[in-house]
Parts: C-alpha cells; sequence; structure tokens
C-alpha cells in the first residue's frame, strides 16, 4: 500500500520532468537563432558561350549544409551574361558558400549541365561586415567539367 502524498510526489515528478524536457525541446530550436551568426557572400561574373554572352543563365548561391542546403540568393544572368548575386544565412558554423550554374551551352542532351564552384572562405563577411566581392570574371560554358552533373529542373 502506498503511503497518501507518495502518489502526489511521483505525480509531481513526472511534471517537472516534462516541463524539464519541453524546455530542452525549445532550447534545441532556437540555438540557430541565440548563437548563429548572420554570414554573406558577394559574388558577380560574366558568363559566355564561346563568343556570345550566356544570357537567361540561372545562376544561385548556395550554403553547403548536411540537412537540406540554403538558398542565398537567385537569378538569372542578363543580356550580357553578367550576374551579381549577394546573399546570407545565419549559422552557428562557418557556412560553406558555392556557386551552381544550370546551362545548356554547346548541349543538346536533355536537362541542364549544373557546376558547382566553390568559393573561398575568405569572401565570407560576419557581423554586418560588407565581404569582399568574389569576381568569377569571364567563365565560358563550352568547358566540361569533370565532376558536372545534370538537374532535370
Amino acid at each position: 500500500m502506498q503511503r497518501p502524498g507518495a502518489q502526489s510526489a511521483l505525480h509531481l515528478s513526472a511534471m517537472k520532468l516534462s516541463v524539464l524536457l519541453c524546455c530542452t525541446i525549445l532550447t534545441s530550436c532556437q540555438v540557430n537563432a541565440l548563437f548563429g551568426r548572420m554570414q554573406r557572400v558577394i559574388a558577380t561574373g560574366e558568363l559566355v558561350c564561346g563568343n556570345k554572352p550566356a544570357s537567361g543563365v540561372k545562376v544561385k548561391l548556395i550554403d553547403i549544409d548536411t540537412g537540406p542546403d540554403d538558398v542565398m540568393d537567385e537569378k538569372f544572368t542578363d543580356s550580357n551574361g553578367k550576374f551579381h548575386l549577394d546573399g546570407q544565412t545565419e549559422e552557428i558554423t562557418s557556412i560553406d558558400p558555392v556557386l551552381k550554374i544550370y546551362h545548356d551551352c554547346n548541349d543538346g542532351k536533355p536537362g541542364k549541365r549544373r557546376w558547382k564552384l566553390d568559393i573561398p572562405k575568405k569572401y565570407i563577411g560576419t557581423g554586418g561586415k560588407q565581404p569582399p566581392v568574389f569576381d568569377f570574371g569571364r567563365v565560358n560554358l563550352e568547358a566540361i567539367l569533370h565532376d558536372e552533373e545534370r538537374d532535370f529542373i
């Protein structure tokens, strides 16, 4: 037979444990917002296909993550093949920025050729500071990258 106060003490302990568990879950969900830091990258360049501007080419500024990647900015090249991307994301650790280019230069196959080009860490700005601009320069999309992939978007 249980003592009269034992059941209420057990109920109180279970309630404390539930509150502690809820607080732990809420805290873990908010870690990124509490301790993450805003990180920014700016990238520019000009894309050509042979000797012609590669206009209307989709370019994305991405932060590669273990989970879903963060799209920081996404645009299409202008009529001269030029692009300017400016994106930011909040992360606890240093971001891994890449430029993804989706194009059909000299390609009669289905889908788009997808290039993934790493951006050096020294071009990441933190703490609201303007980062240095990473200029890819003029890139001829006729080149074939060994690790090139295809996207059927």
